[in-house]
């Protein structure tokens, strides 16, 4: 083969397949060395965030949930004892 009959090839389709594949493996290389492992701890912080999130509401709802038994204790306590409304007595 001389240079006359490679030349045409290293200059059309094989180098066209050349560039393709350097470029695929760094795209490839950048994807794996620092996509990745970036998106793995985005993911992480964003998950983590939501942990607090959950354990926040969590400690809201058990808050919710005792302001609310006061107020059902209450409600019974007036019920039950129906003279006595807002600190005054029934004079029957």
């Amino acid at each position: 083969m001389t240079l006359e009959t490679i030349a045409p090839l290293l200059a059309g389709p094989a180098a066209a397949v050349l560039v393709m594949m350097l470029v695929f493996a760094a795209v490839y290389q950048v994807t794996t060395k620092q996509l990745i492992p970036l998106a793995s701890s985005w993911v992480d912080r964003h998950l983590s965030s939501l942990d607090d999130l959950v354990k926040g509401n969590r400690e809201d709802h058990a808050a919710m949930i005792a302001s609310l038994n006061r107020i059902e204790s209450k409600i019974d306590r007036d019920v039950t004892n129906p003279g006595v409304v807002h600190g005054e007595r029934a004079t029957h």
